[in-house]
């Protein structure tokens, strides 16, 4: 394995931004931290899980797919050679499910594309990244089980890198990185595992919950009760790394000539499943939110969700960013409580 000095971090980032599109964690001018085009000066290493999940890199908020030009119709394509730098262990579980759900019956090429011409480097978690992490819980994390190219273990003054691909092991063939003994690194990585497993706890509530739900056990009271809580705004589903969903439309610029683009759409508002008749299968925000929360703890693709425990990876995004607290926490326990 590889080590590399935190000091020499961003010199080394900074020559792969050369040649590569680099995103990576950027300090903004008012103190928030998301991920960003890498920038020397508002690249930083204190962050936390960023509030964006990064599968917009994969699937655009909106994306031209098509294009119409005197009555002919053209694909877009648009991908470049792109890394990743520092991304959580759930964030590359939901990385993994999204990616199985949009090739696995059929290739979804705006989107594989895109992930084909992309290098993802995990930054493994030494803990919790704040009260809503529950990755220990979902199989999820805190240290990435596969997909990655590079994984970096933060040891203080330096990095210890394990290498998950050739392409990885291509970004290390040059540079201020060090041979390290593979026996000692494999302890080293070892301890940081037991310590961070330690520390993110393991929520009960959603297991018990997941088993109410297969029951056919859990109370309808609690999606009433969500239901009239609940604002419409869609934070939950976009800021979800395992939330895919997306409309089509057509927009017409002049006569023969147009796109077709998507857009992210979410499963929560009441246009999601509205068919042409009029008809609504799901008619009211408590049943919106039903079926929202039985598709990331009961309804998911064996495929899909890699390994992992169901289709939600333990983030905790939706519990943060919720403005009224409908969380997959909030509603896990609101099951058993009930």
């Amino acid at each position: 394995m590889k080590t590399l000095a935190k000091k020499d971090l961003k010199g080394v980032v900074k020559a792969w931004a050369e040649k590569y599109h680099v995103l990576a964690p950027s300090r903004m001018a008012k103190g928030d931290c998301i991920f960003d085009t890498f920038q020397e000066e508002s690249f930083s290493l204190d962050y936390k899980k960023p509030p964006l999940f990064p599968k917009a890199v994969f699937l655009p908020h909106t994306e031209v797919v098509f294009e119409v030009k005197d009555n002919k119709l053209h694909e877009v394509i648009s991908a470049r050679n792109t890394i990743l730098f520092g991304i959580r262990s759930c964030d590359m579980m939901g990385l993994l499910q999204s990616t199985s759900f949009m090739t696995r019956d059929r290739d979804d090429i705006f989107y594989s594309t895109k992930k084909e011409r992309a290098t993802i480097i995990v930054m493994a978690c030494p803990g919790p990244q704040n009260e809503t992490c529950f990755c220990t819980t979902t199989f999820s994390g805190p240290v990435a089980k596969k997909g990655f190219d590079l994984m970096f273990f933060d040891m203080g003054n330096d990095f210890i890198i394990e290498t998950g691909s050739h392409r990885g092991k291509e970004l290390l063939s040059s540079g201020p990185f060090t041979d390290m003994d593979n026996k000692l690194a494999g302890e080293k990585i070892k301890t940081f595992k037991e310590k961070a497993i330690r520390d993110i706890p393991v929520v009960d509530e959603v297991y018990e919950a997941m088993r109410r739900l297969k029951d056919g056990a859990a109370d309808q009271k609690v999606w009433e009760h969500f239901g009239r809580k609940c604002i419409v705004c869609g934070g939950c589903a976009f800021v979800c790394p395992t939330c895919t969903c997306f409309n089509v439309y057509d927009q017409e610029s002049a006569p023969g000539n147009g796109v077709r683009a998507r857009a992210w759409d979410a499963c929560l508002y009441g246009g999601f499943t509205r068919e042409a008749s009029g008809h609504n299968p799901r008619p009211n925000q408590a049943s919106r939110l039903k079926r929202r929360h039985e598709h990331k703890l009961l309804y998911y693709n064996e495929s899909d969700i890699q390994d992992s425990l169901c289709g939600c990876v333990g983030c905790g995004r939706c519990s943060d960013y919720c403005p009224v607290h409908i969380g997959t926490l909030e509603v896990a326990r609101e099951i058993v409580k009930e």
